[in-house]
């Protein structure tokens, strides 16, 4: 089995829709890297993220405002040979995107970006005070590259 490499973005944006997470890759200030897993909304090849408005993430990403984001489903052990360890693998669908973050600062955009999240998660329509707005820190990843792969779901 081999792996398929692709750049569809109906069928890449079909990978994104069934993931919970993503892992989001940055590099730090003493050039080390650094990978943090969050929730997301996905909207016009971008990554809405949000977090505390101070911390490790925002301050990397203040920095450096470049970000890689990995996501991954339909994991699934195959197994060619049950006495051969090297025969063992795994089943996945992945998408790999990179670009820059560009931090949301007005409320009604946080808001979208808040509500974009949230429809990843959830149908129902929520609504977001003011209070609750600017104690968050939002920000979406614009993609610049995206790819799509695919191990044993062919």
């Amino acid at each position: 089995m081999r792996a398929q490499k692709f750049s569809d973005i109906n069928r890449i944006e079909k990978i994104i829709g069934k993931c919970d997470v993503c892992n989001i890759g940055v590099v730090d200030s003493d050039n080390k890297p650094y990978v943090f897993t969050m929730n997301f909304g996905y909207k016009d090849r971008c990554i809405y993220l949000h977090s505390a408005q101070h911390g490790k993430k925002t301050g990397i990403l203040k920095k450096n405002p470049f970000a890689f984001a990995v996501f991954s489903t339909d994991h699934e052990l195959y197994i060619q040979s049950e006495d051969v360890a090297c025969s063992y693998g795994m089943k996945y669908k992945s998408v790999h995107a990179s670009g820059k973050v560009e931090f949301i600062d007005s409320e009604t955009e946080k808001t979208e970006a808040l509500r974009i999240i949230m429809s990843h998660y959830s149908e129902k329509v929520f609504t977001y005070n003011t209070p609750a707005v600017k104690n968050v820190k939002v920000y979406r990843i614009v993609i610049e590259e995206i790819t799509g792969k695919e191990f044993g779901h062919l």
